[in-house]
């Protein structure tokens, strides 16, 4: 029982450093502009992408190092698309200081 527990926090702690990777590069690659609030979500979806894997019937040494790339993949994926999701001109500093009203075009002014 406790080497049961042993090795899935083992697991975890491989899969979170494999889904930490991605948020490390961007937010290197970007000068630290890849979101706080991304890295909690990209960790959750890297975990939960590798334990999808053997729940699916991957098992054994090849389930293992699926695991590993599905968290790297699955938290890349997530930041792909929180970058391409990303309006510009809609940045928090313009929201709070009132420069962007809804429904007036930002070019008019």
């Amino acid at each position: 029982m406790l080497f049961d527990l042993i090795f899935l926090g083992l697991f975890m702690v491989g899969w979170l450093a494999c889904a930490y990777v991605p948020w490390l590069a961007v937010s290197v690659a970007t000068r630290g502009n890849a979101g706080m609030m991304l890295l909690p979500i990209c960790l959750f979806t890297g975990v939960v992408g590798a334990l999808t894997v053997p729940v699916l019937g991957f098992e054994g040494a090849g389930g293992l190092k699926a695991s590993f790339l599905v968290a790297f993949a699955a938290s890349g994926a997530i930041l792909a698309v929180a970058r391409f999701a990303h309006q510009p001109g809609t940045t928090r500093e313009g929201l709070e200081s009132g420069e962007w009203r809804q429904g007036e075009d930002s070019n008019q002014r």
